[in-house]
């Protein structure tokens, strides 16, 4: 790990997790190799960017920049207020599910608690821009407490400050959707006991269940063009932590208004074909990693569920992480968890190199994430990764993968319908070689019975022919 990467104790940098130049990995990176990466994309011009960006209201891109950041924060001019720490509502549970290791004001760390000053005195900026006010999320620690987000996380998706929605009829609105869907959201709700602080009591669970199954209801009602997918649950739940039933509302329409609607489409054909950004971009920073899963033919959907909830269903037991996780996709372009996923695999290559060179082995090692990675380091690598090589400039690359995807698939298919036939063709020959053939002039019973009273009758005559000379 580069030591450069880690600030010092006594310093909150908000600056550090976008430097100008793109720094120095601490994920093993080839530059070497760099001069033979294939290069079929130009990045565009800003103005061109700007074209793509007015024509995204068919919703066939990707926003990737949906406001400048220059734009005011407070654009109500409404500052809000942030608690101070003494503030803090240790002891109101947030849904009867507060985490036992949030106890007290004790377990903030000295960095933690000068972010926190760090994020009042920004806050109480009237010209604080939009862009400052993502960086508090995705600088070092994130928003540090879920206090602090309930005030910030709506200023972030710029939903307008008039209050909660009423909550009124929530507990029919489950009747509004499919009841195929209705079911499926509570099979997947029965299995979020994840989220869930150890500590709670039976009649905290089902309420929160109940919640949970409520608030998702509400946003597929209300969006009948939103398709429920499995895993929407852990992001439903997060917000729900964080934010109640009544604000969790409007913040869960919005995130899957603005984040996730690709993930709500009626097929996953487009995000599958986006998760080979991950291709895209180990091509630039690590290619013999990229040869190495090419070769074990290994396609990127280890990251799908880690890309789909913001990795809520990996770590919902680690409630600050996640939470923390969320401070930064809220504050980043939609693709920034494929980046993410980019700089973890790439950290992790040595371990990949060690693993049994075949496609199950691999597999199963990406898709079981450590609990001890250096997050707060990887997220400001993705950062640099994204400002390097930002969508536009590898999407060409993209398609082509997803190109090859597709070509591998059809491959496969009619490798599998080859063995099938073959299989089918051997099952019918052992069918024929162990039945039994009689010759066909005695094949039926009648000729045989036919036969032999002819015979019988034959040699008695014969008999009695003999015995009447």
């Amino acid at each position: 790990m580069s030591s450069n990467m880690e600030p010092e104790e006594d310093e909150v940098s908000l600056d550090s997790s976008i430097p100008d130049t793109y720094t120095e990995m601490s994920v093993p990176i080839e530059k070497h190799n760099l001069k033979v990466i294939r290069r079929r994309n130009v990045i565009e011009t800003v103005n061109s960017a700007s074209k793509e960006e007015e024509s995204s209201d068919s919703r066939n891109e990707i926003p990737l920049v949906r406001m400048s950041d220059s734009t005011k924060a407070w654009y109500d001019n409404v500052i809000p207020r942030i608690p101070d720490i003494a503030e803090f509502s240790w002891s109101d549970k947030q849904n009867g599910m507060l985490d036992p290791d949030d106890a007290d004001t004790e377990t903030f760390t000295n960095r933690e608690r000068m972010k926190i000053s760090v994020i009042r005195g920004s806050v109480a900026n009237p010209n604080l821009s939009l862009g400052e006010l993502k960086l508090l999320g995705c600088s070092s620690e994130g928003l540090v407490n879920d206090d602090i987000r309930r005030v910030l996380w709506p200023r972030l998706l710029r939903l307008p400050e008039e209050g909660t929605l009423s909550i009124n009829g929530l507990e029919t609105v489950h009747d509004r959707i499919p009841n195929e869907v209705y079911q499926q959201i509570l099979k997947d709700v029965a299995r979020s006991g994840s989220h869930i602080s150890q500590d709670a009591v039976q009649h905290e669970i089902d309420h929160f269940y109940e919640q949970l199954t409520q608030l998702m209801c509400w946003v597929l009602h209300k969006h009948s063009k939103l398709n429920y997918y499995q895993g929407y649950n852990d992001i439903a739940a997060t917000v729900l932590l964080v934010m109640g039933l009544e604000q969790g509302l409007r913040v869960l329409e919005s995130i899957s208004l603005e984040f996730l609607e690709r993930f709500m489409e009626k097929t996953m054909e487009k995000v599958n074909q986006e998760l080979f950004y991950i291709f895209a971009l180990l091509e630039r920073v690590h290619p013999t990693l990229l040869e190495h899963l090419e070769n074990v033919e290994l396609f990127p959907h280890f990251a799908l569920a880690e890309y789909t909830t913001w990795y809520a269903h990996k770590y919902a037991e680690n409630r600050k992480l996640l939470h923390r996780l969320f401070d930064y996709f809220l504050g980043s372009p939609p693709l920034m968890p494929l980046y993410l996923s980019t700089v973890i695999v790439a950290y992790r290559a040595t371990e990949i190199f060690n693993t049994t060179p075949d496609m199950g082995h691999t597999h199963k090692v990406l898709c079981t994430l450590p609990d001890d990675l250096p997050f707060e380091t990887l997220l400001i690598e993705a950062k640099n990764l994204y400002r390097e090589y930002p969508p536009e400039s590898i999407s060409n690359d993209v398609r082509e993968y997803d190109r090859k995807r597709k070509c591998k698939e059809q491959e496969w298919k009619a490798k599998a319908e080859a063995c099938r036939q073959e299989r089918e063709k051997q099952r019918q020959l052992r069918i024929v070689r162990s039945t039994p053939r009689i010759p066909y002039r005695i094949r039926s019973y009648k000729t045989i019975t036919v036969v032999t009273i002819l015979a019988l009758g034959l040699y008695a005559f014969l008999r009695s022919s003999s015995g009447l000379n």
